[in-house]
């Protein structure tokens, strides 16, 4: 993904359902990834920021998760690789896991297919914390390059290396994210919100 600041409009089950703002910026020698959601639908209604530094390669070295809602939640994953350990932090709790494999965030995962030439019918494994996804190049539609992720079932489009929507099955309805707006980003310095 090319640095810049991408605005997306939300649907649930083809109801307006909030926006979302995706900032790309240059970190370093490698990227941060900022996501920012205000959720109207399905209830209760959220505000969900994320947050990936990346290094040179495009693996994470930090992720965030903050959810405010009826609760508020915050989930921090250090990605130690000369030490050979990632912290995962949630509350006051913190837990020390082997770094075994080069492993992804949510974020890194969306860089790493935007950068990917793959053809029709392969499919990678990504490692997660506490998991893994695997990503299956669709056919072309309508010009964009379609991934559809698993577990679960959810579906990205880029148009080069920019997503332009996501697709994903939550219970009987579909959440939908469609890309609005693209803008240079504004380069400021910024502190971890988390």
């Amino acid at each position: 993904m090319s640095p810049g600041v991408y605005t997306y409009r939300l649907s649930y089950g083809g109801s307006p359902a909030g926006e979302e703002t995706l900032e790309v910026l240059e970190k370093g020698e490698g990227l941060r990834i900022l996501l920012t959601a205000d959720v109207w639908l399905p209830l209760p209604r959220t505000r969900q920021r994320w947050q990936s530094d990346l290094d040179e390669r495009g693996l994470p070295l930090f992720f965030a998760e903050r959810v405010e809602g009826r609760e508020q939640r915050v989930f921090r994953v250090e990605f130690l690789r000369e030490e050979g350990q990632v912290v995962v932090s949630q509350g006051g709790e913190s837990l020390g896991l082997p770094y075994v494999v080069d492993y992804h965030d949510p974020l890194s995962l969306l860089h790493a297919l935007s950068e990917m030439d793959l053809e029709v019918g392969q499919v990678l494994r990504f490692h997660l914390v506490g998991g893994r996804a695997y990503a299956e190049r669709l056919p072309d539609q309508e010009g964009l390059r379609v991934f559809r992720l698993r577990p679960g079932l959810s579906y990205v489009y880029f148009r080069g290396n920019l997503p332009v929507r996501f697709l994903q099955q939550v219970g009987e309805h579909v959440f939908e994210a469609q890309l609005e707006k693209a803008e240079k980003p504004v380069q400021k310095r910024r502190r971890r919100w988390v």
